[in-house]
This record gives structure tokens, sequence and C-alpha cells, in this order.
């Protein structure tokens, strides 16, 4: 039936998925919440049977059954690959002075999106997603060239002197550590902390929602495993 608002809810359109905690193969055989019998639920919604995934996407934020990311974080380096294919495009059109504006524009609104929620994942998941970001700084900002630059890929004698024809290939990629403490820019683990302090004080400030703030109320240690 209708809701007040005049909205229906599709039924095919809609999934569920079965949260249940990550254990050990002799944990799984006592933890009554990851026994094989939590496969047999079924949910119905106006007598329609509701389907059952191992993966859903949220408002762009890609939620699995482990919580482990891994499908979000596969969904974010694609589209973070996508976005330097789209800069290459554009940077020899656009001035130097504005490849700041082209980097987050085109780059850290994808990569900071939903942060707060799927940042905290360990450092060894999140190196990927680190190296593309390493990847754009590279190809905006770095004064070396590399397999991203066009110019990397010239060939042709009398675009080059003669000392870089007889110069062995330099293959070794250029340390963006520099680049970042230069330009002030922050990494994919410290724009994760930026964002999560950000949310926190909202929280604190407007008191909302009600539940993360009497968490956040009643154990200020809360806080700090946030950030850890």
């Amino acid at each position: 039936p209708p809701l007040s608002n005049q909205m229906h809810i599709n039924t095919e359109k809609c999934v569920y998925i079965h949260f249940r905690p990550r254990l050990n193969h002799n944990d799984q055989k006592t933890c009554a919440r990851t026994r094989v019998s939590g496969s047999d639920l079924k949910l119905y919604l106006n007598g329609d049977k509701i389907k059952k995934t191992n993966m859903a996407r949220y408002l762009g934020i890609i939620i699995d059954e482990n919580l482990n990311w891994e499908g979000h974080l596969e969904h974010i380096k694609q589209k973070l690959n996508s976005s330097i294919i789209t800069i290459k495009r554009l940077k020899k059109f656009i001035p130097e002075e504005h490849f700041n504006k082209i980097y987050h524009s085109l780059f850290i609104s994808h990569l900071t999106y939903g942060i707060s929620s799927w940042g905290s994942v360990s450092n060894n998941k999140l190196k990927p997603i680190f190296n593309v970001q390493k990847r754009c700084i590279r190809l905006l900002f770095g004064k070396k060239l590399n397999f991203d630059h066009a110019e990397y890929y010239k060939t042709c004698a009398r675009a080059r002197s003669i000392d870089e024809q007889l110069a062995p290939k330099d293959y070794v990629l250029e340390h963006t550590k520099p680049l970042f403490t230069e330009l002030k820019l922050l990494t994919v683990h410290n724009l994760h902390k930026l964002f999560l302090l950000n949310e926190i004080f909202k929280i604190k400030k407007y008191r909302y929602p009600i539940p993360l703030y009497t968490l956040l109320k009643n154990s200020p240690e809360s806080i700090r495993s946030c950030l850890r």
C-alpha cells in the first residue's frame, strides 16, 4: 500500500545483507551468529520475497556482509584511475597554476567521498589507493617525467639533445613526500583523520545524531580509538 508521502517501495530492487562476525574455523562451529542456518533466513515485504546479497550500494558506498570494504576500495581505485586518464587529457590545455584546482575537483572529490566510513581499513588495504594518489601527484606536480607524461615517450632524435639520447633510461619514480609537504596536501591516511575529526566535531557541537553523541559523551576513549 502507498505510504503517507505517496511513495512506493519497489520490492524488486530491495535486497538485504546478513551481517555476521568473521571468526576462525573453530569459532564458526560454536558461534550461533555464524552458523550456516543463517543462510535460510527469508524476508518478505508485502508478500514479496526480498533477495539476499553479499554486497550492496547505498548512497554511493558499497557495503559487504563482512564490512571489510574490499568491494568499495576496488570501486574507488577504478574511479581514481579513470580520473587520472581524464586529467592526462586535460593537463595540456590548462595552465599550471590551475593544476591544484584540477586535483581537488577531479581527484580528491572521489577520494574523500565517504572516507570517514571506509578510511579506517588497514594500511595494507589502503596502500593501492595511496599508490594511485601518488601517481596523480607525480602527474600534476612532479618535477621528473614518468610513464604518465606524454613527453616521456618522445623518440624523435630532433626533440632530444645528444646528452639525453646517450643517457640511460631512468625508471625510478619520483618521491612524493617532498611534493606533499611543499604543496601542503594531505595523504589519504591524513584525509581520513581530518574528515573523521570534522564528523566528531559536528556530532559534539550539534548533539546529533543522538546515539553517536551519547556514545562520544559517555566514552571519550572512543574518540581516540577512531583515530588509531
